[in-house]
């Protein structure tokens, strides 16, 4: 047997415990794993082993407080954003169905969901057609998708045209809304929503 190292316990049902342990050669590796494993790590962190748990503590509260102010700030960006979105539209005037098109590369579903939500607020009662494409995510990996309207059929339409030229957008909603994901907005910036040319409706990117 040579030697034996307990590992841990668990405790189970009926006050039973369940044993992990390491014995004779496996000892050894597992000793070796974790020597190489405390190198990594104090590498990455710059402390010793001893310390590497402290420092891993305050890396996730660190990460915490980013995220948390993270969420602050986006909140605070899309009521501005969803008004220069409605002030695009606006702008189009309303001999023909508005259009636009919104791209924040660092956003993420949440986001790009409460941009639509309140846009669709901000466009309420408007007397002309409109539709409007939000997209939160990197142009190679994609992200979140969101499409508002004013009209069940033309978000469906859009819906498809960004299929094509996306590839497959799994998602789905009703009354005037329709959230999902697409793989890359490698070509968003080609969607057409006007049916006329790539050149109608309007474009922009954060």
């Amino acid at each position: 047997m040579q030697v034996l190292k307990l590992a841990g316990v668990d405790r189970i049902r009926g006050g039973n415990m369940r044993l992990f342990f390491y014995v004779g050669t496996r000892v050894r590796e597992y000793a070796e794993a974790s020597l190489v494993r405390d190198r990594r790590l104090a590498g990455l962190l710059s402390c010793p082993p001893e310390s590497q748990c402290e420092a891993v503590e305050r890396s996730i509260k660190q990460t915490k407080a980013s995220l948390k102010a993270l969420k602050s700030l986006r909140g605070q960006l899309v009521p501005l954003v969803a008004h220069d979105l409605r002030n695009q539209l606006v702008a189009q005037g309303v001999s023909r169905r508005q259009t636009t098109v919104y791209h924040c590369e660092d956003g993420d579903g949440p986001f790009a969901s409460s941009v639509g939500s309140e846009l669709a607020k901000l466009m309420m009662g408007a007397n002309s057609e409109w539709l409007a494409v939000i997209a939160s995510g990197s142009k190679s990996d994609g992200g979140a998708l969101v499409v508002v309207g004013s009209k069940e059929a033309s978000i469906t339409e859009a819906v498809e045209r960004l299929t094509l030229l996306l590839g497959p957008c799994k998602g789905g909603g009703s009354h005037g809304a329709w959230r999902g994901k697409a793989a890359s907005f490698a070509q968003l910036s080609k969607l057409d929503l006007s049916g006329q040319s790539p050149a109608a409706g309007s474009s922009s990117v954060i």
